[in-house]
Parts: C-alpha cells; structure tokens; sequence
C-alpha cells in the first residue's frame, strides 16, 4: 500500500514537472516572437483549465477569507509564474516520494 502510494507521488510529480518544463518551453518560445517577457501565470493557467471553477473559487475565496489573507498573499500567489509553481511541486511530490535507501551494513535476505 505504501510502495504504491510512493509510485503515485512519483509518478505525480514526473508529469507536474513536465508540465512545469513544457509551460518554461512556451514561455520562452513566447519571448523569442515578441520580444518581451511575458509568462503564463498560475491563474491563468488554473482559469484555463477550470474557466467557472475559477471564477467561482475567486469570489468564495474573496468573501469568506479576511482581507489581509486574499490581497497580499493568494493574489501574488496567483500571479506567479506557472513554471515555476509547478516545477516546486513536481520537485516536492518526487522528494516525498523517493525510495529509501538501504541501510548499510545489514542484510536483506531475512
């Protein structure tokens, strides 16, 4: 049970940050034809996928969180770039699920 939990989060995590990886791609490719930066950001990106989750989610967010926690925080998180937020959870996902090393100096043939 654990060890497929384990693969799960691997595997999560090799197609997050592929996906983080193809968004970099684009971004750049972007900036090569005009010439200035411009990137995905991470509510565009969720606006995208989820158009009416989306603009649900931003006014159940805006009315029931205080307002220090919507306008500094989840706004500038929402403007981060999308490769950047994904290649940090793909990153986190692979490290919570990596193997564990053996230990050294005992046997596993118990």
């Amino acid at each position: 049970m654990i060890r497929a939990l384990l693969r799960l989060l691997r595997g999560l995590g090799y197609l997050i940050l592929a996906l983080g990886f193809i968004a970099f791609v684009v971004d750049g490719s972007r900036y090569i034809a005009n010439n200035e930066w411009s990137f995905l950001t991470l509510g565009a990106a969720v606006d995208a996928v989820l158009p009416r989750a989306y603009a649900g989610w931003e006014t159940a967010a805006k009315l029931r969180l205080p307002g220090f926690l919507w306008d500094p925080v989840l706004t500038r998180a929402l403007a981060l770039p999308f490769f950047v937020v994904a290649a940090v959870i793909g990153v986190l996902l692979l490290v919570l699920g990596r193997k564990r090393k053996p230990p050294i100096g005992y046997s596993n043939r118990d």
